[in-house]
This record gives C-alpha cells, structure tokens and sequence, in this order.
C-alpha cells in the first residue's frame, strides 16, 4: 500500500466499525426471521443471533484465509473466543447474576472446549518447521463437519416451549435484503482491514499474532459485546449464554474450518499460549455456572482474566 502509516492507522479502526455496522443490519434481517418462523430461544441465541454476530469474524478470516496470512486467521478467531468469554460473560455478570444453565447451553459450552483443545492438539503436534505449525485442509474438514453435526444436533433438539418475542420487526424481503446487504458490505470492509492490519503490522515490526489477537479480535468481537450487554440490562442471561457459546463454536469449528478448507496454512506456534488461555478461561466459565458459590464471582473473575492476557499480548509487542 501507497498510502502513509498514519493513514493506516486511522483506515483500520474504519473498516472495523463499518464490518460492526454492517453486522447489526446483518443480525437485525437474521433475528427477524427467526422473529416470524417462531423459533424457541435456545435456537435464536445459539444459532441465529451467534451466527450474526460472528459474521464479521467470518469475513475477516475469510480475507485472511486467501491471503495466506495464517497468524491473523488463528489470532482473530482465538482472540476473538477470549474476548466473547471475557468481555461479552464477563460484564454481562457484572450486570445480573446467572442461574444454573440449561443442560444445552452447557453443552455448546463443552463443544467449544472440545474446538479449542483439538485446536492446541493440531498447534502442538503438526509443527513441522521450527515456530510453525500446519492448518491442513484436512484438518479444517474435521472441524467444518464436527461444526455441521452440532448444528443439526440443536435444530433437531431445540422447542418452542421457551419461545419469546425478540423483536423482530420487519417483514421476509427486508429482512433477506439486510442479511445480504449486510453480508456484501462486511466482506469488502474485511477484507481491507486485513490487509491494512497486515501492512501496518510489517511497517511497525509488530507481530501479526498481536494486530490479529487485539485491533481485529476486538472490533470483530465488538456485535457479541454489545449484544450481550443489552441482554443483560434486559434480564436475558440465557440469551447472553446461548449467543456467547454458539458464537464460540462457530468461530473455532465453522469459521476455521472454513479457512483451512479454502486454503491450508501455516501458523506461529506461539499462539499455542493463547489456545491454552482460552481453554482455562472456558473451564473457569463452566466452573461458575456449575457450582452456585462461584457464579456471583464470573463476572469479575472473567474481566481480570481478559486484563492478564491484554498484558500478556502488550507484553510480546514490546
């Protein structure tokens, strides 16, 4: 690129907020259909809203994917994961207080646990060259088809006997001209945020793994978030579950299967560190919703959790 590190610097938190904004019409035209097909919560929140906000995930690791940069594409994804988890649970307990979860929120939660160490697996084991490790093709098909599975599985289980109103306001046609209008705008947007955040990564001397795992995790995770918080100032904690579990599942076993998929790449091994942090930050997660005593204690717990690791990425920067 021609243009000056300045401009850059200001281009990529740009894209970013267009890929966000993009999103919530994205996940506006999703919400209302499952508003008029009448789908239960469970499903809304772990498929639908999860899938729509982890939209711009998708596009970013897509553009990563076809560019070869495989640091981002794992960074922003696990990054992406810790953030959901950290931020997204993390104030929305600092809001309300969570109840003993639903068996089928536990259970999205295990799946991503299960994503996350297959992930560690494949970091620790294909490291071929010296600091690298291999996505292969392969592997990114096991993922994608475990991803399949567990999204059949919770159609085929899912009931109305929960369903809610969640304000859906707009009819069919709309409804697919946002998700498409959407769909198209955040691919463009993601597509040059990575590519800025790959030049400014080189002309800084920063590692791709941190612009990966900071500017772009953050401002891909930003619609989980903000989606959370508003389910909390609404009393819905089954709804920040549902969205924070499917999302983390789509993210490690949809969207990463994807990229490998499309492309098989390499990766540092270092990020083997962050895979690690996002499993102990999930049991912490599943801890607290399991046993009472702690639960009042996940809110803070998770955001101090989220302070560390920020530390840990400034810490590898300088």
């Amino acid at each position: 690129m021609a243009h000056s590190t300045l401009f850059l610097a200001l281009a990529l938190p740009v894209s970013l907020m267009i890929v966000v904004f993009s999103a919530n019409y994205f996940l506006r035209g999703a919400v209302s259909i499952a508003h008029t097909l009448s789908l239960p919560e469970f499903l809304v929140g772990s498929v639908i809203v999860a899938v729509g906000t982890s939209a711009p995930e998708m596009a970013i690791n897509i553009s990563a994917a076809l560019s070869g940069a495989g640091d981002i594409v794992i960074s922003n994804i696990v990054g992406s994961n810790i953030v959901n988890l950290a931020l997204g649970i993390g104030l929305a307990g600092l809001i309300i207080s969570f109840d003993r979860a639903r068996k089928e929120y536990t259970r999205t939660i295990f799946v991503g646990l299960f994503g996350a160490i297959a992930l560690l697996a494949n970091t620790l084991l294909t490291s071929h060259l010296p600091g690298l490790a291999n996505f292969s093709s392969l592997f990114g098909m096991a993922l994608m088809l475990a991803f399949v599975m567990f999204m059949y599985s919770s159609i085929k289980s899912s009931s109305s006997e929960d369903e809610e109103d969640h304000g859906g306001d707009l009819s069919l046609l709309p409804a697919i001209l946002l998700i498409v209008g959407g769909a198209c705008a955040m691919a463009l947007a993601s597509n040059y945020a990575v590519d800025v955040a790959v030049e400014l990564s080189h002309r800084l001397g920063i590692p791709e793994a941190v612009v990966g795992a900071t500017v772009i995790a953050a401002g891909g995770s930003l619609p989980e978030v903000s989606s959370c918080i508003a389910a909390a100032r609404m009393k819905r904690p089954n709804l920040i579950l549902g969205n924070i579990a499917g999302s983390q599942i789509f993210n490690i076993l949809g969207i990463l299967g994807l990229s490998g998929i499309i492309r098989s790449f390499e990766y540092s091994t270092v990020l083997g560190i962050d895979i690690a942090i996002l499993i102990v930050m999930t049991l912490i997660t599943l801890l607290c919703l399991f046993y009472k005593p702690l639960r009042r204690f996940m809110g803070p717990v998770l955001v101090a959790s989220y302070v560390v690791y920020a530390g840990y990425l400034i810490a590898i920067a300088t």
